[in-house]
């Protein structure tokens, strides 16, 4: 159900390989928010990294807990104190829609595909908190029991943008 799901944005990287601070990129959180807010998602929290960049974004923020060394201590600590269902969103998914929400909160625990057939975790659709494996080292192992979701209409609405370079090798979508 919709208005039971969670959305975490992850917007505390250092973005040292884009060169820019991907949080404020093609609209940015702002844009991402708007995106949630048109699904009619009620809460999103936005997972800002230090205490610093505290207010640099607007609803609910949330810094990293001091003590958290990697983005899987710090998913396990968010989940944790959410009730409900959880999406996750990365800060660069620059070609996200409100079509790409609400194709993922149709699903169950899932990993999205993008353009390239790769599973995203930083766009898991957190359903059943048991198949997470939280003794993992890795995203990837963290969501290894989560089935793939492919949508070949929607995959570039997956994409993540990590440098300059993936900006020109990813189909960057017209709409921003």
């Amino acid at each position: 159900m919709i208005d039971m799901t969670t959305v975490l944005i992850f917007a505390g990287g250092s973005s040292t390989r884009m060169g820019h601070d991907k949080s404020t990129m093609f609209g940015g959180v702002e844009r991402i928010l708007q995106e949630c807010h048109n699904t009619n998602i009620t809460r999103t929290i936005t997972l800002c990294g230090p205490v610093t960049r505290k207010k640099m974004f607007q609803g609910e923020v949330w810094a990293d807990p001091e003590d958290c060394d990697s983005l899987v201590e710090i998913i396990s600590w968010a989940i944790d104190r959410i009730d409900g269902d959880i999406l996750l969103l990365p800060c660069d998914a620059f070609n996200l829609t409100e079509e790409g929400i609400n194709a993922l909160l149709e699903q169950d625990n899932c990993l999205p595909l993008d353009e390239f057939g790769n599973r995203q975790p930083l766009f898991a659709r957190i359903t059943k908190r048991a198949q997470i494996n939280l003794d993992s080292e890795s995203l990837n192992e963290m969501f290894e029991n989560f089935p793939s979701f492919c949508d070949s209409r929607l995959a570039s609405e997956f994409n993540n943008f990590n440098s300059q370079s993936d900006l020109k090798n990813h189909r960057l979508q017209s709409h921003r």
